[in-house]
Order: structure tokens, then C-alpha cells, then sequence
């Protein structure tokens, strides 16, 4: 699955259908911390809105949620520190991504799309 790209001046270029591993992996590690902020972000709205209906249950399924958020980031912490060590010169082709079904992630783990990390829209199907 894994290739090596040609070595003599041309590791900047990848050939047709072949992603960088270390960029793929770069780009994956943003894609879940942008969604740990939004799981974070969920957490607190959730709290405020439960604020009167604290039972246990609530306080549980809340922490459940704050640990996903938690899981989220250092899951972007290790794949980030995955990306810096993975050889510059490791591709995986472009065909890993073909299930991935939101059209707009596809692009932006390709390098296609241009990161919207300030202007987080969710994608309605």
C-alpha cells in the first residue's frame, strides 16, 4: 500500500493519484482537532443547556462527551507527532480516501480544499 516516491530531486513532486503520507497524516491530525474544539464546544453548550436537569445520568453522559473531546486532541497530538518522524518521501495512494463520503473532508485531506478551521459550517446531507 505504501510506495516510495523517486528520490533524485523529485520527492517534492508526487506523481498522479500518490498523496504524502506525512501530509495526509498532518492533515488528518487538523481534521480531529478541529473536531475535538467542536466536541468541546458541543460539551459546553450541552452543560448549559442540562444545567437544571443535573441528575447523574446527565452528569455521566456529559463527561462522556468531555472525554470524547479529551480523546479527540491527543489523538491530533499523536498524529501530528506521527507526521514529523514519517519519512518525506512515503506515499499512499490517492484511492485510501475513496470512502470517505463528505465530498468537502476528501478534498481537504488531498490538499485540494483550503483549511476553514475559522469558519467550522457543518456539512448537511
Amino acid at each position: 500500500m505504501f510506495a516510495q516516491a523517486p528520490t533524485a530531486g523529485m520527492a517534492q513532486m508526487k506523481p498522479s493519484g500518490l498523496l504524502s503520507l506525512r501530509d495526509l497524516l498532518s492533515r488528518v491530525a487538523h481534521e480531529i482537532e478541529v473536531n475535538s474544539v467542536l466536541a468541546s464546544d458541543f460539551h459546553d453548550v450541552v452543560s448549559e443547556l442540562a444545567a437544571e436537569n443535573m441528575t447523574a445520568s446527565v452528569i455521566e453522559r456529559l463527561q462522556a462527551l468531555d472525554l470524547i473531546s479529551q480523546t479527540l486532541a491527543e489523538i491530533g497530538i499523536f498524529l501530528t507527532t506521527i507526521s514529523a518522524i514519517c519519512p518525506s518521501d512515503q506515499t499512499v495512494p490517492e484511492s485510501v480516501l475513496d470512502d470517505i463520503r463528505l465530498a468537502d473532508l476528501r478534498d481537504r485531506l488531498q490538499g485540494k480544499a483550503p483549511d476553514v478551521t475559522g469558519s467550522v459550517d457543518p456539512e448537511l446531507w
